[in-house]
């Protein structure tokens, strides 16, 4: 799955000049990754998430607001992972916690 990179030089050159040619280097390496994907499930996430990011990418203005919308799905997604780290899993945690007691009588209490 591994591939080089052209330089950093080559990829300003292309998108300045060719941007095609970066179009469709980026679709193949985008690709690439996904039937990369170990399991059905994470290949069909991965097509999903793909998808997500081309229409963000289409519905922008420009590609400075593209970049700033797939940045803030990117923040979501994480934020997302870190709270569902730092809190209980919903399945673990009851509706109602149960609740048992012991009436106790005190001796001397008067009843009216």
């Amino acid at each position: 799955m591994k591939q080089k990179l052209p330089a950093f030089d080559v990829l300003v050159d292309m998108a300045r000049n060719d941007p095609q040619s970066l179009e469709n280097l980026r679709r193949r390496l985008t690709n690439k990754v996904i039937q990369s994907a170990s399991t059905d499930e994470q290949r069909r996430r991965l097509e999903g998430l793909q998808f997500r990011v081309d229409m963000e990418r289409k519905r922008a203005r420009s590609p400075l607001a593209a970049t700033i919308k797939i940045s803030e799905m990117m923040c979501h997604s994480l934020a997302d992972l870190h709270r569902s780290m730092v809190t209980p899993l919903v399945s673990e945690v009851t509706d109602e916690p149960e609740q048992s007691a012991t009436v106790l009588s005190f001796p001397g209490a008067s009843e009216d």
